[in-house]
């Protein structure tokens, strides 16, 4: 298919005239943009001219303020729009721009609108006649002054007014002095004071308190400072009152009231000089107190001995225990701990963090390891959603139970010395008791001991068990002691016993009096025997004579005649 001719254009036909028209149509544009310009710095301005004052005099609140931003930007927004954005944007065509041009210079004579429209529509037989007329208008506008074309009266106008309202503005600004750049920050939504002789430079501001508490309100002022100020204050019943504020000796610029045993939530606002602060309210709570509680106590696991639920007011734990406590408090809680407290209640022995259950929605638990000593009792203290922090809670009693260790007994040998042949076994028998078992027995001796010297100790051997009550008898090979011993040899031993506590022990219980196994020869260890069995006869025939006696002043009594 043949390519489709080009449109003729004007920029084609005639370069410098469509030079001159977008010449023309730029200064139309911008002479717009500066006008709508001026407008919209007199509404900014007019704008300002009526907060700032307004707001000095009866110092408006945060959304008055924020409805005047919004006028205000708003205003000037679509001003700078309507008569300076949008016509900027929305640029005339040629046949416009060319009528504009054919209004404002006569000496065209309808050249220029006819050389745009006939440039577009030139035929084969008027291609010569548009030549012609173009080079005729082309030859006219080479001396035309198309500066009049646009007018300017309009933004002369504007911009001797905007000029006007930047000095009025300026002289306000300096008559305003300080409080001017205050009063445009306020205007501008900034959270600054209005600027007044006193200035309200620091105060309390919004609180929250616990029921009953006592509630210091203060503020810090500069600038002109008074004797006192006055605290308004409406209570959440809509009872007011009023009270002096007072500066403070030792700080001129310092004011302060003290509200005693606050019962209700309250709004208050101060007054110094001839400034006064926002309202700021103080909110009155009760404070967390506990609904229930629940404690457990998880005893060691050397004990092997199930949890035991127990009272609040009984709680006896052994110490290494943990104990488990689950708290339901009076209101919704932000953190809770748990306190053991010893001889000094305001010095915690010990505390930890109690968590929120997510099995269960307002209980918190947790545990805490009861240590051997200096713990008394158990308290808490609670913060609810709002910060506001128990107080003075009651002190559980505790009783920390020690573990205490194993006791233990020698049954044999009967005599604290024995005398022994070389080759003789020592038959050794003991009995160990503990609360929650014997963990290990250990035979302790030294060959021909001095205080202070080394020894030697056997562990023996108790079945891998841990019993709470044991009897062991042990067969001691004295032949298999080394280096081997001889005649004259002395062996003291003792015994040991510890429990399993691997928490706060082991407890450990020693036989600190020694046994003592004496080496002799054979005729000597037979002489032992003989005068044992000596004393045993001699022990059994003293039974016997008594028995007699006793029989004989018994049968006395019965035949005995009567006085």
């Amino acid at each position: 298919m043949p390519a489709t001719p080009a449109e003729p254009s004007l920029a084609d036909a005639a370069p410098e005239l469509a030079g001159h028209l977008a010449r023309v149509r730029e200064r139309q544009g911008r002479v717009a943009l500066q006008t709508g310009a001026a407008m919209a710095l007199l509404a900014l301005l007019g704008w300002l001219a009526i907060e700032m004052p307004l707001d000095w005099l009866v110092e408006l609140p945060l959304w008055a303020r924020a409805l005047f931003f919004i006028a205000g930007l708003g205003g000037t927004a679509f001003v700078l729009w309507c008569f300076g954005i949008r016509p900027w944007l929305r640029k005339p065509d040629d046949d416009r721009v060319a009528l504009d041009i054919e209004r404002a210079l006569p000496d065209f004579r309808s050249r220029f609108i006819s050389s745009v429209q006939l440039s577009r529509q030139q035929t084969d037989t008027s291609r010569s006649l548009v030549r012609a007329l173009l080079r005729e208008t082309t030859e006219v506008a080479a001396t035309a002054p198309f500066e009049r074309v646009v007018k300017t009266d309009r933004l002369r106008r504007w911009t001797r007014i905007g000029a006007g309202a930047v000095l009025l503005a300026a002289a306000l600004w300096w008559l305003g002095g300080k409080a001017s750049w205050p009063l445009c920050q306020r205007a501008c939504l900034a959270r600054v004071p209005v600027p007044h002789k006193t200035m309200i430079t620091g105060i309390t501001g919004n609180r929250i308190i616990a029921l009953g508490d006592d509630m210091r309100i203060e503020a810090t002022a500069s600038g002109i400072i008074p004797r006192a100020g006055r605290l308004l204050i409406e209570t959440a019943s809509g009872r007011r009152q009023e009270f002096t504020f007072d500066a403070d000796p030792a700080n001129k610029v310092h004011f302060f009231r003290m509200l005693q045993a606050v019962q209700e939530s309250f709004r208050y606002r101060v007054d110094i000089g001839d400034n006064r602060s926002e309202s700021h309210r103080v909110r009155v709570r009760p404070r967390p107190t506990i609904a229930s509680l629940q404690c457990e106590q998880r005893w060691p696991a050397y004990t092997k001995l199930p949890p035991l639920r127990r009272a609040p007011g009984e709680l006896k734990l052994l110490a290494g225990s943990q104990l488990a406590v689950r708290v339901k408090s009076s209101g919704a809680l932000r953190a809770a701990t748990l306190l053991l407290v010893g001889a000094d209640p305001e010095k915690p022995a010990k505390q930890a963090a109690l968590a929120a259950d997510s099995q269960a929605p307002g209980d918190w638990i947790g545990s805490v390891e009861i240590p051997p000593q200096g713990v008394t009792g158990m308290t808490f203290q609670l913060m609810d959603k709002e910060g506001v922090e128990s107080r003075a809670m009651a002190v559980y009693r505790i009783e920390v139970v020690p573990d205490l260790p194993p006791a233990i007994r020698i049954v044999l040998p009967q005599r604290r010395e024995e005398l022994v042949t070389p080759r003789a076994t020592l038959l050794l028998a003991f009995e160990a008791k503990d609360d929650f078992g014997v963990a290990r027995v250990l035979l302790h001796y030294a060959v021909n001991w001095i205080e202070g010297a080394p020894h030697k100790t056997l562990d023996l051997d108790l079945g891998g068990e841990q019993p709470r009550a044991l009897t062991r008898r042990f067969e001691w090979k004295l032949d298999h002691l080394a280096p081997p011993l001889g005649e004259g040899d002395v062996i003291d031993f003792w015994f040991e016993a510890r429990d399993a506590n691997d928490v706060t022990g082991p407890g450990i219980t020693i036989l600190h009096e020694h046994y003592q196994a004496r080496f002799v020869s054979e005729a000597d260890k037979r002489a032992d025997l003989a005068a044992r069995l000596n004393d045993t006869l001699q022990g059994l025939n003293d039974v016997r004579q008594g028995e007699e006696d006793l029989a004989k002043r018994l049968g006395d009594l019965i035949h005995a005649k009567p006085q």
